[in-house]
């Protein structure tokens, strides 16, 4: 059975898709309602979800945001957008950040329907396409050998100004903006597969990489890329950034989660990641990608990661000759101003992944893994963790009523806490009242 969450800051929106949703015949196990943006990423952290349908235009965090937000949560989680005709340029925007499809209100029950059906049977044949590794196609047949060595050739040396038109020429044209980014894709092929075996043959290893290869370039089909095999088991990605993009880091970091997850879920290959910053430029791919392996190189000393960003290098870990003792004191000092950033701004309402990463300068994906790593929860188990300790003091210690306290500890709605109150204590308020402290 599904889960699916519906939001939207209209009310009878939410009641009528939940209502068509659980009368029809798909095997969905729950509906979640949300009424914005914040209530939705609750759910995301607390529940599993295995589709989400959301507005565009809400109030606090737009759908473009909470699209964003998801991503750096679970990126293989379809997201459809429910939309009225004057925005379909954010549409376009969210679908470029991976939207599956763009529903126009007021939505057909058939329809509705229909792309839920859709949605939910690509999801599981998805899975059986990238399982279906054991072929006989070859790297050669989705990159041709004198392209891929002139690729190499290109990142790995000097390019000209005066070089540039060939370069486009060349290429088809397949890269025709400005700005840039690079991830570099290092595969562990030591074992993979549908059964998750060792891999032993050369064979079986060259395939597993064509399957491998397949799920990037499949990751990335949304934006203008170019793939390519720099040495061995490693692969570039080289990312165009539409101009309106081109100062944040979201995209990047974005397709880096789903390409580490897709890896995984569809042919059981780990790997290690190494993401540059935005670069203006065909003459700055060397830079970048210089850039990527040395975010890549400098990840390779936790095993535990996957993700590495060039900017995160030299805020933690980065300095030469650092003993264990002084490599984990640095993590610790980094996990302890985060942990202080969020006791004095947990009950903020507007709280996001992006504030705490940003309060010490680190992107979300590494600070998360360092939280984990440091403290043994997810930093919004944490935030909930306070949240709810908070509103169960004031419970029981003042008269508070139900939605003076969920309006204190940051929640919207007096029900959302409710829900989350009872998911954490596994009890209601009610219940909370009479069995005391």
């Amino acid at each position: 059975m599904v889960n699916i969450l519906v939001v939207d800051d209209e009310p009878m929106i939410c009641k009528g898709v939940a209502t068509i949703l659980k009368q029809s015949k798909l095997d969905i196990g729950e509906v979640f309602i949300a009424y914005n943006g914040f209530e939705a990423l609750d759910f995301i952290h607390l529940e599993k979800i295995d589709l989400v349908f959301t507005d565009i235009q809400m109030e606090k965090m737009n759908g473009i945001e909470l699209i964003e937000n998801i991503f750096m949560e679970d990126p293989s989680i379809p997201i459809v957008i429910l939309s009225a005709h004057g925005e379909f340029e954010y549409a376009q925007k969210a679908i470029r950040f991976g939207a599956k499809e763009y529903l126009v209100k007021p939505i057909t029950p058939p329809h509705l329907i229909a792309v839920t059906t859709k949605l939910l049977k690509e999801k599981e044949e998805r899975q059986q396409h990238f399982s279906n590794w054991e072929g006989n196609r070859t790297l050669a047949d989705i990159t041709t050998l004198e392209m891929n060595y002139y690729l190499s050739e290109i990142v790995t040396g000097t390019i000209h100004e005066s070089e540039v038109p060939d370069i486009r020429e060349k290429l088809g044209n397949r890269v025709s903006g400005t700005h840039y980014s690079m991830l570099v894709i290092k595969l562990f092929l030591n074992r993979g597969g549908i059964r998750d075996e060792e891999i032993a043959t050369l064979k079986d290893r060259s395939l597993l990489k064509y399957a491998a290869l397949n799920i990037i370039e499949e990751t990335a089909s949304q934006w203008n890329h170019l793939v390519f095999n720099t040495h061995n088991s490693t692969f570039s990605l080289l990312m165009q950034i539409p101009e309106e993009e081109k100062q944040g880091t979201n995209q990047m970091l974005m397709v880096a989660q789903m390409v580490n997850a897709n890896l995984q879920k569809y042919v059981n290959v780990k790997c290690q990641i190494g993401i540059s910053r935005i670069q203006e430029g065909i003459i700055k791919w060397p830079v970048i990608y210089k850039e990527a392996m040395d975010s890549l190189t400098w990840g390779e000393t936790q095993k535990d990661h996957y993700m590495f960003y060039i900017e995160d290098i030299g805020k933690t870990t980065n300095e030469q000759n650092l003993t264990n003792t002084q490599v984990d004191e640095a993590n610790n000092r980094i996990v302890f101003d985060t942990k202080t950033y969020i006791d004095h701004h947990f009950c903020n309402k507007g709280l996001k992944l992006q504030d705490i990463a940003d309060s010490v300068h680190l992107s979300p994906n590494y600070l998360s893994y360092l939280f984990k790593r440091v403290m043994g929860q997810g930093i919004w188990d944490y935030v909930t963790q306070l949240r709810m300790e908070k509103g169960k003091q004031l419970i029981l210690t003042t008269d508070k009523r139900r939605y003076e306290i969920s309006e204190e500890i940051g929640y919207e709605s007096p029900e959302h806490f409710s829900k989350i109150f009872k998911k954490h204590f596994g009890m209601n308020i009610s219940e909370i009242k009479v069995a005391g402290p």
